[in-house]
């Protein structure tokens, strides 16, 4: 198992091969987002043109239906179309790891746009609905916790109340640890239909889960080795080398962490699509 420098030299001698891929693909991404924050600020200023500035008031969300139609419909377009685009991000990146041209991986991609596109959806809705599921106790636990707090005032307060108190605390605190371990055993799946978009996605679930056990204090060691540049993302510029970097030792850890069961079936994919297209 591979250290965090380790996985980091590795992660820089791959950057070193392919940084001017790894920097045509980090500027695709934050073109797409600059591109939606353009778009979502051109019509507000069309909508308070015309008087319908209240369109962005969140408050108007509950009080106005076709209001809370029309950000759910935003918000699916979207999220439907970010998520494709890191599907795109993510595999691209996993070539740069190990030192391929992501060129023919993306010209696949883009040959087959609707089923990427069908993939990318399903597999991200499924993994969110499960992450959700497991969320939820969180919800009901803090939920449970503030009206309780509301609703009593320390003169009023029993030891049978102060111990349902206590036990929402502490619940909420275990299950939040729950949570995140969960969440953590699921990391490998989205790489898993990478390296094969045609597996299931319960399937690669269910392997993510077996490959992270043991691999948990890796995996948050990595991530937390990163937060130290997050101040740096203000300035925005820093962007273009520390997501790179990110996206390229992420790829390194998963590769070690999945040993034998890296199994890229994209290449051999492509090869058969070119065969077809000749």
């Amino acid at each position: 198992m591979l250290t965090v420098r380790q996985i980091k030299i590795k992660a820089r001698s791959a950057l070193n091969d392919k940084m001017g891929d790894a920097l045509t693909i980090t500027m695709h991404a934050v073109t797409n987002i600059c591109m939606i924050a353009l778009l979502e600020f051109s019509l507000y200023l069309i909508l308070a043109r015309f008087g319908l500035g209240y369109y962005y008031d969140l408050r108007n969300i509950v009080k106005i239906p076709w209001v809370a139609v029309m950000w759910g419909i935003q918000a699916v377009v979207i999220i439907s179309f970010l998520t494709y685009q890191r599907m795109i991000t993510r595999r691209l990146f996993v070539d740069i790891s190990v030192g391929k041209d992501y060129i023919p991986t993306r010209q696949y991609i883009f040959a087959h746009t609707n089923e990427f596109i069908r993939i990318s959806l399903r597999s991200s809705l499924i993994m969110n609905f499960l992450k959700a599921v497991m969320f939820s106790p969180i919800v009901l636990s803090v939920y449970l916790i503030y009206m309780w707090g509301q609703r009593n005032r320390t003169d009023e307060l029993t030891s049978l109340g102060l111990f349902v108190f206590m036990l929402c605390i502490g619940f909420t605190i275990i299950w939040t640890g729950i949570f995140i371990k969960y969440c953590a055993s699921l990391a490998l799946a989205p790489y898993i239909m990478s390296l094969n978009p045609r597996t299931n996605v319960f399937d690669a679930c269910d392997l993510s889960a077996k490959l992270m056990d043991g691999h948990y204090g890796q995996y948050l060691s990595v991530l937390l080795s990163f937060v130290v540049y997050l101040p740096l993302m203000i300035l925005i510029y820093p962007i273009f080398v520390i997501y790179p970097f990110l996206e390229t030792s992420y790829s390194t850890m998963v590769k070690d962490i999945m040993g034998d069961y890296w199994q890229d079936k994209v290449p051999a994919m492509i090869r058969r699509w070119q065969k077809y297209q000749k």
